[in-house]
């Protein structure tokens, strides 16, 4: 059985750990907060930026005499995938559940499932940079230690290049793998297709009917606002991994100081069992000695 002062200097080490995991959750709700209002802010241009350009390439599309340019044509023609463009987005940094092993686990059934074709990947997070390194996968670029405010650029980058890479034939879609945030207890690994651009099977709604003046004119309108739409929704990709990433830190940490404090409870129970054991030997030692 351990001793006394063993198990003091147990149940100090495991305060310690109660402190640092109580530190990381403040951080991390701090961190979500910031990440969730932007999100927030993003949802519902994202959303109606998806249903314009839905509109619009509906619109054009099965109308010979309207020409479209070359970004226009690239984005919404879809061609047989023979090569794409896979971003896999995870975190710099571990102790955040399954957050992790979760989207990796999911990139790698995405990249089993497209075995048959060439794949450029660029990964976002220290985590995937790892997990793509002991795949032996080539990269296209990564991204390490990048701040909440920094992800515009990496969007930017991303974008462009992918579609640069697409009108030149190098690539045939453009894939994001990220956790799609839910609540800071919930988080889903999720595949999306960002181009080309596919309609919705149904139809949006009874708004749809109505006709849309396109001014100057839809080739303009299109090559203007396809890949705004391309940024626009790689950016909610990673802001949906960011904030993400930290609820489920959050509720890691937040589990893990509660784990903490019930061995704290449990070792301060044995330590209080083991001095009243050792109490009742001395008192019964006195008494022994008085007796004889």
């Amino acid at each position: 059985m351990a001793s006394l002062q063993d198990i003091r200097r147990r149940i100090r080490s495991v305060k310690n750990t109660q402190q640092v995991t109580k530190a990381m959750k403040m951080i991390s709700a701090v961190k979500l907060r910031k990440s969730q209002e932007r999100l927030v802010s993003l949802r519902p241009y994202a959303s109606k930026m998806k249903e314009v350009v839905y509109r619009v390439v509906a619109s054009v599309k099965g109308r010979p005499e309207i020409h479209l340019g070359p970004s226009a044509t690239a984005l919404i023609s879809p061609r047989e995938e023979k090569a794409i463009r896979v971003v896999v987005v995870a975190s710099d940094k571990g102790l955040c559940g399954g957050f992790n092993a979760n989207i990796l686990k999911r990139a790698a059934l995405f990249l089993q499932e497209n075995g048959d074709k060439r794949v450029k990947v660029d990964v976002v997070g220290k985590r995937a940079f790892d997990w793509a390194r002991r795949r032996g996968l080539t990269l296209e670029s990564e991204y390490l230690g990048v701040p909440l405010p920094g992800l515009q650029k990496v969007t930017r980058e991303i974008a462009d290049a992918a579609a640069q890479q697409y009108e030149a034939g190098e690539i045939d879609a453009l894939y994001v793998v990220y956790n799609h945030f839910q609540s800071a207890v919930a988080q889903e690994p999720t595949v999306v297709k960002v181009f080309p651009v596919e309609l919705p099977v149904q139809p949006m709604d009874a708004k749809a009917e109505i006709p849309h003046l396109l001014e100057p004119d839809p080739n303009t309108i299109l090559e203007t606002l396809l890949p705004r739409f391309v940024e626009t929704e790689v950016l909610r990709t990673l802001l949906e991994s960011s904030a993400s990433e930290h609820g489920a830190r959050m509720a890691a940490m937040d589990k893990a100081s509660g784990n903490a404090g019930e061995m704290i409870a449990k070792l301060t129970l044995t330590m209080n069992k083991i001095r009243q054991a050792a109490i009742t030997n001395q008192i019964i030692e006195i008494v022994s000695g008085a007796n004889a």
